[in-house]
C-alpha cells in the first residue's frame, strides 16, 4: 500500500507543478527538480505497473499507433462563427443584438483573441480525462484521444473540488510562433519538408496516427468555452473557472459595453500581430451574459450572440495563365482563373474563382493580366483586381461559350450567371450525383466521384434512382473494380436507404437549400410527401427562409419530374426518418407568437416545444394567430394582439397546454 500511496502522491505533486508552470506561469520548483520527481515516478511505475494512474504525467509520452481515426459524434454540435471584417459590420452586429433583445441599453461584450489553431473538444468524467475529438463537420469529428493526451498543458485530472460529473471543454490546439520556427529548423536540418504555417503544423501534429510523434511536437491547448456555462453569470466568469480547473485561457481579454473599445482592442492586436506569442486570425466578440446568450439562441450553424472579426485578407500578385469554365449541378457556368502559382498567407494558390459572369465582367479579368489575389477571411482565394501595366498589351476580354463545354448544349444568360439549360448535361448530372452521395447527403461509402463519373460516362446512371438499380455484376465490369469491391458498394447503397429526412432533402440538391435549411424544413413538414406541390404560403415564417429560398422550393416541389424521381427513390426502398416530427398533437392547428424574454427557457426552446407538440410558430401577429406568449419586456406584438383580439398568455399558461 505504501508504493501505491507514493505513486499517487508523486502524480498529484507533478500535476500541481505542471499547473503552476503552464497555467499560472509561476513555477514553485526548478526544471531539474521537476525532472527528478518525474524520473522517480517513472521508476516506480515501471516496477509496479498495476498502480499506474490514467492521469499520471507519464501517460503524456504517447504510445498508441492507430490504423485510422475512429468517428465521434459530438453531444452538442461544434458551431462555427459568422464573420465581420470592419467596424461598421461590428456595429450592425451590435444593433441586431439590441433589436433581438428589444433594448436600447448598451450590451456588455467580451472580446478575446481568435487563436489560429485546430478546434478540438475534450471530455472529462469525474474530473478525469477520457476523450478528445476534432471539430470535423461540426456534428461528427475524429477520435484523437491518445494524441491530445500528450499535450503538456492539458490536465489529465482537473483541479479543485465539486467538479462536474461530466464535462466537455472546447478550444484551440496551437504551436507558439517561436516554437514553430524552431520545429521548422529541426526539419530543415533533417532534410524534411517544413510546415507552411503554425496552424498547419498544429493540425498535422494532432492528426498523427502515431501518438509518439504528437508527443514530440510543441503543442498547447487554449480553452475558449465549455458545456453548462449557463450555470455561471457570464462568459468571463466561465473562462476564469476553466483556469481554476487547470486549463490555459487566452491572454488579453477585454470586457466592455463600449463598441469603440472593441475596435481599439482589435487594432491593437492586429498592429502587434507579428509579435504575439501565438498566431491569431482576428478576435471573437461575444455577449458576456450567459442569460442573454440563452435568450438570443442560435441560427443555422452559428450562435446569434457571437461574431468573429477577421483582419483584411492577405494578398499577393500573380499572373492569369488561362480562364476555364466549370459546370455545376444547377447548370451554372463558373469561370475559374488558372494562375501562375503564388503563396498567399502560407498557402500555394493555383486557381481562383471569378464567381459568375457578372463578377468577371465587372473585374474585367483577362488571360495574361497581372492580378491581386486574396484569401478572404484567410480562407477563400479570389481575384481582387487587375493591375494595369501601361506597357503591356492586354488580350481580348473573356467571352463565355455559347455552347456548354461539357455537353455542347446551348448556354443562356440568366441574371448574373450563364447557364447550360440541358438537364441531361453529363457535367450537371455528375455534380448532382456527387452531391447526392456525399456525407451530408445519402452518405454512400466507397462510391466516390471517379466511380460516379464512370457510371455517367457509360450511361449506367443518369438519375439518383439509377444508383439503387445497380448490381454487383455491373459494377465489377468497370475499370479498377473487382467483384469484392463491387459487393461492398452494393452493401453501402443498401445501407444508405435508411436516411434522415434532412439529409435526404439536402441530397436532392435543391438550389439554395443546404443541410441547415433542410433541418428547418423538416420541423414544418414531417414527411417528404407533405412537400409535394407545396404552396408559397405554407413556407412563410420558417426561420431563415427568404423569398429566394421559398421560390426555389416551390419551383422544385411543383415540378412533376422531380416528384416522380422522389417517388421512384421511395419505391426502391428509401426510408426517411424525421427527428423533427412532433412528439404529440396537443397543439395541432394552433399558431403561436413569442415575445419578450423568459427565465425558464429561451424563445428558441419554447418554439421547439411548440413544434414538438404539433403547433406552429409565427414571427408576426395576425388574425390567424391563436396565442401570443408573453415574457418580460415584451414588444409591440402585445398591442397588435389586443387590437386583433388574439389571446395573450404567460409562459406558465402555455406550459399547462403541453402537459
Amino acid at each position: 500500500m505504501y508504493i501505491k500511496a507514493k505513486i499517487r502522491t508523486l502524480v498529484d505533486e507533478l500535476n500541481h507543478h505542471s499547473y503552476r508552470y503552464y497555467i499560472l506561469d509561476d513555477p514553485e520548483i526548478s526544471d531539474s527538480e521537476y525532472d527528478s520527481l518525474f524520473n522517480e515516478l517513472q521508476k516506480l511505475e515501471k516496477e509496479y505497473p498495476e498502480y499506474i494512474l490514467n492521469y499520471s504525467p507519464t501517460q503524456k509520452v504517447g504510445f498508441k499507433v492507430l490504423s485510422d481515426f475512429a468517428k465521434v459524434k459530438h453531444n452538442t454540435p461544434m458551431l462555427s462563427l459568422s464573420n465581420v471584417f470592419d467596424h461598421e459590420e461590428l456595429e450592425n452586429f451590435d444593433e441586431r443584438i439590441k433589436k433581438l433583445l428589444n433594448t436600447s441599453e448598451p450590451i456588455e461584450y467580451i472580446a478575446e483573441p481568435k487563436l489560429d489553431g485546430l478546434a478540438v473538444a475534450i471530455r472529462y468524467e469525474k474530473g478525469v480525462y477520457v476523450k478528445a475529438a476534432t471539430r470535423g463537420n461540426g456534428e461528427i469529428g475524429e477520435d484523437i484521444t491518445e494524441n491530445i493526451r500528450t499535450i503538456k498543458n492539458i490536465p489529465l485530472k482537473m483541479f479543485g473540488e465539486f467538479l462536474p460529473e461530466t464535462f466537455e471543454i472546447r478550444g484551440e490546439v496551437v504551436i507558439p510562433t517561436k516554437k514553430f520556427y524552431e520545429l521548422n529548423r529541426q526539419k530543415e536540418l533533417a532534410n524534411e519538408r517544413v510546415f507552411a504555417n503554425p496552424r498547419n503544423a498544429a493540425a498535422g501534429s494532432v492528426r498523427q496516427l502515431d501518438s509518439k510523434i504528437t508527443a514530440q511536437r510543441p503543442l498547447y491547448f487554449y480553452a475558449h468555452s465549455f458545456t453548462d456555462e449557463e450555470n455561471l453569470s457570464s462568459h468571463f466568469d466561465a473562462l476564469n473557472k476553466a483556469r481554476e480547473w487547470g486549463f490555459m485561457i487566452p491572454e488579453n481579454i477585454v470586457v466592455t459595453k463600449d463598441i469603440k473599445k472593441i475596435e481599439q482592442y482589435f487594432n491593437s492586436l492586429m498592429n502587434n500581430r507579428e509579435t504575439l506569442p501565438v498566431g491569431i486570425d482576428g478576435i471573437v466578440v461575444k455577449v458576456n451574459s450567459t442569460r442573454l446568450q440563452k435568450e438570443l439562441g442560435y441560427v443555422a450553424r452559428s450562435p446569434r450572440w457571437a461574431i468573429a472579426w477577421k483582419p483584411p485578407a492577405q494578398n499577393s500578385v500573380t499572373t492569369v495563365n488561362a480562364i476555364s469554365v466549370q459546370v455545376g449541378r444547377t447548370g451554372v457556368l463558373t469561370p475559374v482563373a488558372e494562375l501562375e502559382p503564388v503563396e498567399v498567407g502560407g498557402v500555394e494558390i493555383k486557381r481562383a474563382t471569378l464567381h459568375n459572369a457578372s463578377d468577371l465582367e465587372k473585374k474585367d479579368v483577362r488571360v495574361g493580366d497581372t492580378v491581386v489575389i486574396e484569401r478572404a477571411g484567410d480562407v477563400i482565394p479570389s481575384i481582387v483586381r487587375v493591375i494595369t501595366i501601361e506597357s503591356k498589351k492586354r488580350s481580348h476580354p473573356f467571352t463565355f461559350p455559347t455552347q456548354c463545354p461539357e455537353c455542347g448544349g446551348k448556354t443562356a444568360r440568366d441574371g448574373v450567371n450563364v447557364i447550360c439549360n440541358n438537364l441531361k448535361c453529363p457535367a450537371r448530372i455528375k455534380e448532382a450525383l456527387h452531391h447526392f452521395i456525399s456525407r451530408n447527403g445519402m452518405n454512400i461509402d466507397g462510391m466516390g466521384e471517379k466511380l460516379i463519373d464512370q457510371l455517367v460516362e457509360k450511361k449506367l446512371v443518369n438519375a439518383f434512382s439509377d444508383i439503387y438499380k445497380l448490381d454487383d455484376v455491373t459494377l465489377s465490369m468497370l475499370d479498377r473494380m473487382g467483384i469484392k469491391s463491387a459487393k461492398n458498394i452494393i452493401t453501402a447503397i443498401e445501407f444508405s436507404k435508411n436516411v434522415s429526412m434532412e439529409k435526404f432533402i439536402n441530397a436532392l440538391g435543391i438550389d439554395l437549400i443546404g443541410l441547415e435549411s433542410s433541418k428547418e424544413l423538416c420541423k414544418r413538414f414531417p414527411k417528404i410527401e407533405n412537400l409535394f406541390y407545396v404552396k408559397k404560403e405554407a413556407l412563410e415564417n420558417i426561420y431563415g427562409f427568404g423569398p429566394n429560398i421559398i421560390e426555389s422550393l416551390v419551383s422544385y416541389f411543383n415540378d412533376t419530374k422531380n416528384i416522380q424521381e422522389i417517388n421512384s427513390l421511395l419505391r426502391l426502398g428509401i426510408k426517411t426518418s424525421n427527428s423533427s416530427e412532433p412528439g404529440s398533437d396537443k397543439l395541432k392547428g394552433l399558431t403561436f407568437v413569442i415575445t419578450g424574454s423568459f427565465q425558464e427557457m429561451s424563445r428558441n426552446e419554447i418554439a421547439k416545444l411548440i413544434e414538438d407538440n404539433g403547433g406552429k410558430v409565427s414571427s408576426s401577429v395576425s388574425k390567424k394567430t391563436n396565442y401570443v406568449i408573453v415574457g418580460s419586456d415584451p414588444g409591440s406584438k402585445v398591442e397588435k394582439a389586443n387590437e386583433l383580439n388574439v389571446k395573450v398568455i404567460t409562459f406558465g399558461m402555455f406550459l399547462k397546454m403541453t402537459i
